[in-house]
């Protein structure tokens, strides 16, 4: 693997119009440990504030090989992360502990009897390899905990759709014969923004594809930072994916072919566990797909479970754009939920069309959607008709998510109206002004040192 290409960015202070950015290369790669053609790195950064370093793990070999590794390799930061998650969720008191032998027990029976049922063999060659190669480095319940968190990180966002999803598939009836909910706030830890830019718009013509996750802080998992670089040995292409020890798939990620994949939340309430976990299935389109042609095609063979945005991005579409403006476009969003999936690209009339009506304040048919050529981006609302009449959170011009939204336009806008290329710079500072800092979108502060930053 040529370590020395992959780049570790870091942006500290961005401004949209005078930018002090401070951008961090990778100092080295310490070598932890290494199982068969496999290997355990530590990033290490000059200047970077992290209190635990991220690290690297390359898995090389049959499917099974690279399970094995992963969970020979990462068996402490798997156990440490699952803990740390369920103590943050649960918390602390000593009726938790009865409260975690329970989760357990549901979530074994949604992967046995539902989650893990359409998945190819090769994952499940992989998961099997992993159980075995954590219980080899002694932790026999690792295997459990990363199909547990597989399991945790396809579930709604709330209590209430849980319920849903779980009397749904108990009664098998269709939901839409249930009465309709009130329509729920909009959770304050499920903030998830993602965008692809490319064109006239980038430095080069070339793609940028980014996404910030913004979930619950403080859990204690950001100590298991962890990009998985995967080679399989069976004519999938390499690809890598970011996020946590112990999460086994994708959050985010990116291939050889230059394909990136990204997700957020998107409350619906059509939804099921009889589908492809999301976290594999991006994983499963990164190794099968070299556009966005047959990404699509992967996807639409592939079923979708509970309500997402996700958003596919591709470098060589991008290439194909810039020699032949009628050609394609560069990155399709996805609006997903049980049996349906919009697909958006760049300028759609959908978006554009989308109008909220607020009867409450009498502002009726305020228009939501700006989209714009040569971009395309998604927050935690969809737009296209049908997703709009199953969500469950508001969409309201006032909502988060819709804030958001917004400041992604206005960045998009403001530096095609100042006449700048949108190179790696930019591309963070756009996903750093989405990223949850409090009050202010464009400041932030450092509580150790009571100094502020803005974006």
């Amino acid at each position: 693997m040529r370590l020395s290409t992959f780049v570790l960015v870091f942006a500290l202070a961005l401004n949209a119009y005078s930018l002090d950015t401070s951008i961090v290369d990778i100092k080295n790669y310490q070598l932890l440990r290494s199982s068969g053609k496999s290997s355990l790195y530590e990033i290490n950064t000059s200047q970077s504030s992290y209190a635990s370093a991220p690290l690297l793990i390359e898995l090389v070999g049959t499917r099974y090989e690279m399970g094995y590794a992963y969970g020979n390799l990462l068996s402490k930061e798997i156990k440490e992360a699952y803990n740390f998650l369920l103590t943050s969720m649960l918390g602390s008191h000593w009726y938790d502990e009865i409260l975690k032998v329970a989760v357990g027990e549901v979530l074994d029976w949604q992967w046995n009897d539902y989650l893990s049922i359409q998945l190819p063999l090769a994952y499940k060659d992989e998961l099997t390899g992993l159980r075995d190669g954590a219980a080899a480095a002694g932790c026999p319940d690792c295997g459990s905990m990363v199909t547990r968190a597989i399991g945790a990180s396809n579930m709604p966002g709330d209590v209430q759709d849980y319920l849903l999803v779980l009397l749904r598939e108990l009664n098998k009836t269709k939901i839409e014969e249930w009465p309709r909910r009130l329509q729920k706030s909009e959770d304050s830890n499920m903030h998830c923004s993602m965008f692809g830019v490319w064109g006239s718009r980038t430095a080069g013509q070339r793609l940028f594809s980014a996404r910030n996750l913004d979930w619950n802080k403080d859990t204690g998992i950001n100590k298991a930072k962890l990009v998985a670089v995967y080679k399989p040995e069976d004519g999938g292409i390499a690809h890598a994916t970011v996020g946590f020890a112990g999460l086994y798939g994708a959050l985010a990620g990116m291939s050889a072919e230059g394909l990136t994949v990204h997700e957020a939340n998107l409350e619906e309430n059509e939804i099921t566990w009889e589908g492809f976990p999301f976290v594999l299935r991006l994983r499963y389109v990164m190794e099968s797909a070299k556009n966005l042609l047959e990404a699509r095609q992967v996807w639409m063979k592939t079923n979708n479970t509970v309500g997402f945005n996700h958003m596919v991005a591709s470098a060589n579409d991008a290439a194909a754009y810039a020699k032949d403006k009628s050609s394609s476009y560069a990155a399709l969003a996805m609006e997903t939920m049980y049996n349906y999936t919009a697909f958006f690209h760049d300028n759609d009339p959908r978006e554009a069309s989308a109008l909220y009506e607020d009867t409450t304040t009498g502002q009726t048919s305020v228009h939501i959607g700006f989209p714009l050529k040569e971009v395309v981006w998604r927050t935690n609302h969809g737009y296209d008709p049908i997703i709009r009449q199953h969500y469950e959170w508001s969409q309201s011009p006032s909502s988060w998510s819709m804030q958001r939204y917004m400041f992604m336009h206005e960045a998009f806008t403001s530096y095609e109206r100042n006449k700048i290329a949108i190179d790696v710079t930019q591309a963070i500072n756009i996903t750093a002004i989405v990223g949850d800092k409090g009050h202010h979108a464009y400041e932030c502060m450092d509580v150790s040192s009571s100094k502020r930053y803005s974006v």
